[in-house]
């Protein structure tokens, strides 16, 4: 990939606008994994725990978050079009609507709690499940209140600032788990739910930041932040329109994930442990993805303001060649050096982590692959986003999860006789459906015909 410092929407541009988001994802999949290796030395049942209430957790709150997260269309879009308060207005929409998704979560606890009683898992699995999961949800509004935040910065291509806000945000939650979960200085020791209440301590720290940067006296000046704070109905009701479908797909692709591990969680708790073990690796090659697919999403919002669909295109391509070089070399790293991200899950249990350890090896071959068409389809479907295209993944995408994906690994692991290398397989084809399904949508050119901005 040739380097151009002129070439508008070019490699360069590109990586001057990701890594920086690379690295915020980066960060995010740092803190989540070191929390999730602090749970594995401290129980087994903790480590099995915490995914699977994690992702009910996230679950709850990703329809929210995907409707927050289109504020970074709408204001790439203005951005390119050289519209400063709208901009603003745009943000604060996303910022109105997280505020509501943070009084709706909070009613959603019971009905989360009632999955959690119903999920088949086992009695101390689920007894550490509850107040993780209850802990997470009740300070929900808080990750949702930072995407739309964030995207005052992302969308203007300053994603140095997210950065920076990502890693204080998550430093913190790896410094307060660490003394958490195990009682260390004059911390009392609360296991799972210190992890719980250190991820809320470092989202609390992240909003703060955000909200003393968005009212700095140059944002004030140039892009009226604090005179611009009300509700403007129909920019509101253009987020919610572009943005709803965008959050229905995104929840309903997360929810399949989490039926995925709740299914398998029926197996037995060997094949929970392991399958928690793979999807934490997972987290490696899918976050850093996003950051790169985040970016495709800015540049592609930013050339279609500017009336520029042409370089939105070249945009995506060269940002999807390379995610693929990316997951490819991750790939290769998971077949040579398997045990190098196995192994960190081992604790001083060793007896009883060596079924789990044994059962995890053989999956990296299915995750070498797995990566590799997730990171494809992640960058076309964010590029489809930035140019207001989400309907068909709302359509498309979901009901590929919900008639083929889910299904599919419910038979397999309680009809057909299958293993969890089964299960992982059926994962991994499916998300080589959705990098075609995704990359077919994108050259067929229909997204050229949108205009958010209008209506």
């Amino acid at each position: 990939m040739k380097l151009s410092a002129a070439e508008e929407g070019g490699t360069r541009e590109l990586l001057r606008i990701a890594y920086p988001l690379i690295l915020s994802t980066a960060s995010n999949t740092v803190m989540q994994f070191i929390n999730r290796v602090f749970l594995a030395h401290y129980s087994p049942d903790a480590l099995a725990a915490c995914v699977p209430a994690g992702i009910l957790s996230f679950t709850f709150l990703c329809f929210f978050m995907g409707t927050a997260t289109y504020t970074n269309a709408f204001v790439s879009q203005y951005y390119g079009k050289g519209k400063t308060a709208s901009v603003s207005v745009a943000v604060w929409q996303g910022v109105w609507l997280a505020l509501a998704s943070g009084l709706l979560l909070l009613c959603l606890t019971p009905a989360g709690l009632y999955i959690i009683d119903h999920s088949g898992h086992d009695a101390a699995v689920r007894a550490l499940e509850r107040p993780y999961f209850a802990i997470l949800n009740s300070f929900s509004g808080f990750p949702v209140l930072n995407t739309a935040l964030a995207a005052f910065f992302i969308g203007r291509g300053k994603t140095k600032t997210t950065l920076a806000v990502n890693v204080a945000g998550n430093a913190l939650c790896v410094l307060m788990s660490w003394l958490l979960i195990f009682g260390n200085g004059p911390f009392p020791e609360m296991g799972i739910r210190g992890a719980g209440f250190a991820a809320a301590g470092g989202q609390i720290l992240m909003t703060a930041i955000y909200l003393r940067l968005i009212f700095s006296a140059y944002n004030r000046r140039r892009y009226r932040t604090a005179r611009l704070v009300g509700l403007h109905k129909g920019m509101f009701l253009r987020l919610v329109k572009y943005g709803a479908p965008n959050g229905i797909g995104f929840f309903l692709d997360v929810a399949s994930f989490g039926a995925f591990i709740f299914i398998i969680g029926g197996m037995d708790r060997v094949s929970l442990a392991a399958s928690n073990i793979l999807a934490s690796i997972n987290m490696i090659a899918f976050m850093p993805v996003i950051g790169l697919g985040l970016a495709a999403l800015t540049l592609v919002g930013k050339y279609i303001g500017m009336g520029k669909p042409d370089v939105s295109a070249r945009v995506a391509y060269r940002a999807a060649k390379a995610a693929g070089l990316y997951a490819l070399a991750l790939g290769v790293l998971f077949m040579a050096v398997p045990g190098l991200f196995i192994n960190i899950f081992g604790s001083g249990n060793s007896a009883e982590y060596a079924e789990i350890l044994a059962r995890t090896r053989p999956l990296m071959k299915v995750l070498t692959v797995f990566i590799f068409f997730d990171a494809i389809g992640i960058v076309f479907a964010d590029a489809l986003r930035g140019a207001g295209d989400t309907r068909f993944q709302m359509l498309g995408a979901s009901a590929a999860a919900w008639v083929l994906f889910v299904p599919g690994v419910w038979y397999i692991t309680h009809r057909g006789g299958g293993e969890l290398i089964h299960a992982w397989a059926w994962g991994g084809f499916y998300v080589f459906l959705l990098s075609v399904f995704f990359w077919l949508r994108f050259r067929s050119g229909l997204w050229r015909k949108i205009d958010i901005l209008r209506g």
